[in-house]
């Protein structure tokens, strides 16, 4: 059975991979849990690439035949990151593949001979966490209308209209006043990632948020993938 650790951003990726991602590939023969980057396991954030890469190589190295991979999102990701700055120029649908690419050929390139590339399989979200959640903004609405006080329709509306702006989820824009979670935290002022960016992804499921977000789709593909090895 492979086993798969998880770097993470944050707290609610780690509860994401813990409530979801870990069911779905442990019924498909593959364990896997998550930690947070850095010696302190309550922070979070996107750390210097140094450190991180750090924890990557000690995560592989701990045990023979693991796998690490990554959860961390682009626009919040330090310029030191491999292809980080590079990727600022890409189109939206090469941004991840690129950093992923840089990440990998970096750390093999510090491991040196001998170093087996399949067991870093990192993964970069464009843009953070939430934008997952606009898979389908009927469940955002579902889960916060009621402490919202607005009506769920009206909620409803409103996030699928960024959405129709957008063309597709993983596409919601980056900047300070228009990220996916303060498009949700606009219409609901009582919303938390951590407490609640679980609990709209447990409604929405694996399957339609692969569907709706096909970069996220690719990396879950590629873990599932290692149960069939």
């Amino acid at each position: 059975m492979n086993e798969v650790v998880a770097i993470v951003e944050g707290q609610t990726e780690q509860a994401f991979v813990r409530d979801h991602l870990a069911a779905h590939l442990g019924a498909r023969g593959v364990v896997m849990w998550a930690t947070l980057p850095g010696r302190v396991a309550k922070r979070g954030g996107v750390k210097a690439w140094e450190s991180v890469r750090g924890d990557i190589l000690r995560t592989i190295k701990e045990r023979r035949g693991r796998i690490c991979t990554t959860m961390f999102d682009f626009y919040a990701m330090p310029h030191d990151w491999p292809g980080r700055t590079d990727a600022a120029k890409l189109p939206l649908d090469q941004k991840g593949n690129h950093v992923e690419k840089a990440l990998l050929d970096d750390l093999a390139a510090l491991a040196g001979e001998g170093f087996r590339r399949e067991l870093f399989i990192p993964y970069v979200q464009v843009h953070e966490f939430e934008a997952l959640l606009f898979s389908d903004v009927a469940k955002i609405a579902e889960v916060l209308a009621p402490i919202a006080g607005t009506p769920e329709a009206q909620i409803n509306a409103l996030l699928k209209a960024v959405l129709d702006q957008a063309g597709q989820a993983e596409a919601i824009n980056d900047h300070y006043e228009t990220c996916p979670s303060r498009r949700i935290s606009s219409l609901v002022k009582a919303y938390r990632k951590p407490a609640f960016g679980a609990i709209i992804a447990g409604r929405i499921g694996l399957n339609a948020i692969k569907a709706a977000c096909p970069h996220f789709g690719q990396w879950v593909a590629r873990l599932e993938a290692l149960g069939q090895a």
